[in-house]
């Protein structure tokens, strides 16, 4: 049976969120899956008006499209923003035994771990969920680093590591797209832990792929 991934998430603190941004927030996020699809095809649907699902068909990427989802999110800002938009998301790795008309729908190992992952998810912002118990267990630290790192991002840090990794932006296009100098970004890229953001995401995608191919 196809192994596939799903990502379950809600903004943070959406209640603070103006009602007249609902609809940005929205179309941001639409906007970000949007340009993560060359990372694997994927479909997103909105319930609950802050939640969201999505279904990623390459599970290997689907660490990549969460981590890129919330620093799109925690980049994007506008005059007088209070706080920045962030999402507690959880990742479930899995069969998808039932597809429905719709995303929500849906049912299946992958929906029903990514669902529980976020239900159980506390304070953290960030979980991974797979089939796999020795997967899990490798990975449960790797995860724990890797949320404290995104959750602790700034508006700029987070802006630079998108146009990185999820665009693949060089140094020297980094730094005119966003008019700062090369040497200002490579400040921010280190600051923000961009070569071992890097290394957790390759790690990532290895196991699952080996796992996924046995």
């Amino acid at each position: 049976m196809e192994i596939k991934a799903v990502i379950t998430g809600d903004m943070v603190r959406s209640e603070q969120i103006a009602l007249d941004k609902r609809d940005l927030l929205i179309e941001v996020l639409r906007g970000i899956v949007d340009e993560l699809q060359a990372k694997s095809p994927m479909k997103m649907e909105m319930f609950r008006g802050d939640s969201f699902q999505i279904v990623v068909e390459r599970p290997e990427a689907s660490l990549l499209i969460a981590t890129m989802i919330r620093a799109g999110l925690k980049s994007s800002c506008y005059d007088g923003m209070v706080e920045m938009w962030d999402a507690r998301i959880s990742i479930g790795i899995g069969a998808t035994e039932y597809q429905g008309e719709s995303i929500v729908t849906s049912d299946g190992e992958a929906f029903k771990l990514s669902g529980r992952g976020l239900d159980a998810m506390g304070k953290s912002r960030l979980a991974v969920s797979t089939c796999w118990q020795d997967v899990d267990d490798e990975l449960d630290v790797g995860i724990a680093f890797l949320d404290d790192l995104v959750t602790d991002w700034s508006i700029n840090q987070a802006k630079a590591i998108y146009l990185s990794v999820a665009h693949g932006l060089s140094q020297s296009d980094l730094a005119s797209t966003i008019s700062k100098s090369q040497q200002n970004v490579s400040k921010t890229l280190n600051s923000a832990k961009e070569a071992l953001l890097v290394r957790c995401l390759r790690r990532f995608e290895t196991i699952i792929k080996k796992h996924n191919a046995e």
